[in-house]
């Protein structure tokens, strides 16, 4: 049983819960089963055309509100790190305006995870969420659409039509309804939120939080008890960037910095492997070593972990999206 639960209220298409991934991952990579981590869907966007958010325009008007969550989206990315689609953004439309068939799916792959936990690996229904949220934000795929999200659980190892079996069962609509009301419950109107508990004591963290900011609130509600696990991962080498990759195979540049505490250069976005002081280095060395690949994903950059499995990859020209140059 895990010592501490921070629960994160989110949905998948909410940009600053996909900005929130590196602070996901680098609690999993530091703390390990000493931290549980549970994700309750809030369902932000039910219907587009009744939705309404007048700060930033969107709602309503289909075509316009897709135009400006693009507009929304990119600005973010320069904050939070995670890249998002250059082009091609329709998520919204007449046939699909909403984001509750996203968060049904990401239920229904926690149902899946647990109801054959033998035959698929720990923590896949996480690994779904990543794939959904980065299919969404990156690929610009309309994942509102249910065949899209059955096809995606093939990725992590679902049988698909199970998957669609327990994506239309009461079971998942159920799970659904609980988290909305667990919302309410805590009146959460923003996501990320997070709610940390341990041993009877709870504390919130309302919006868009860094990892300092997530480690610190676990410091002081379980006074010191919970603890990083203490065999080195924390430092900067190779091995330990390759190590913290393992878990689903590749990494964003702000992923590998909110890991391993790597400072933010002034002047640059938080897109690029050059924005982060010490990660142009390791990520050339990695690259000549033949343990990983770069490429351009959205408007930046993602690092494959290649297991020694291919030839020396091509080097790609990562300076684009710098602030300043």
């Amino acid at each position: 049983m895990s010592n501490l639960k921070i629960t994160v209220f989110s949905d998948p298409v909410c940009t600053w819960c996909w900005g929130s991934v590196p602070v996901w991952r680098a609690l999993t990579y530091h703390y390990g089963n000493s931290v549980e981590l549970d994700h309750v869907m809030g369902g932000m966007i039910e219907d587009i055309k009744t939705y309404n958010n007048r700060r930033l325009s969107i709602g309503g008007d289909i075509a316009l509100s897709n135009r400006k969550i693009h507009d929304h989206w990119t600005d973010a990315s320069a904050v939070h790190g995670m890249p998002v689609c250059e082009h091609g953004f329709h998520l919204f439309s007449q046939e699909h305006p909403s984001t509750i068939p996203q968060n049904l799916a990401y239920l229904a792959a926690r149902v899946y995870e647990a109801r054959y936990s033998g035959e698929v690996k720990a923590g896949a229904s996480h690994h779904y969420l990543r794939r959904l949220q980065e299919a969404t934000a990156v690929d610009a795929v309309v994942t509102g659409d249910v065949d899209t999200l059955v096809d995606m659980s093939a990725v992590v190892g679902f049988a698909p039509d199970k998957f669609r079996d327990i994506y239309v069962s009461d079971v998942v609509k159920t799970l659904y309804d609980e988290g909305k009301a667990f919302c309410r419950s805590y009146e959460v109107t923003s996501f990320p939120t997070y709610l940390v508990t341990y041993r009877g004591e709870e504390m919130m963290l309302r919006g868009y939080s860094t990892f300092d900011v997530v480690r610190n609130c676990v410091h002081q509600l379980s006074f010191g008890n919970v603890k990083p696990i203490d065999d080195g991962r924390g430092e900067f080498t190779a091995a330990n960037v390759l190590r913290f990759m393992d878990s689903c195979g590749s990494a964003y540049p702000v992923e590998i910095a909110t890991a391993f505490g790597l400072a933010r250069r002034n002047g640059h976005t938080a897109l690029n492997f050059e924005s982060y002081e010490q990660l142009p280095d390791m990520i050339d060395a990695l690259v000549e070593a033949g343990e990983v690949a770069v490429a351009p994903h959205g408007n930046g950059f993602i690092c494959y972990k290649l297991n020694g499995h291919h030839p020396k990859p091509h080097v790609f020209d990562r300076k684009y999206a710098n602030a300043g140059e």
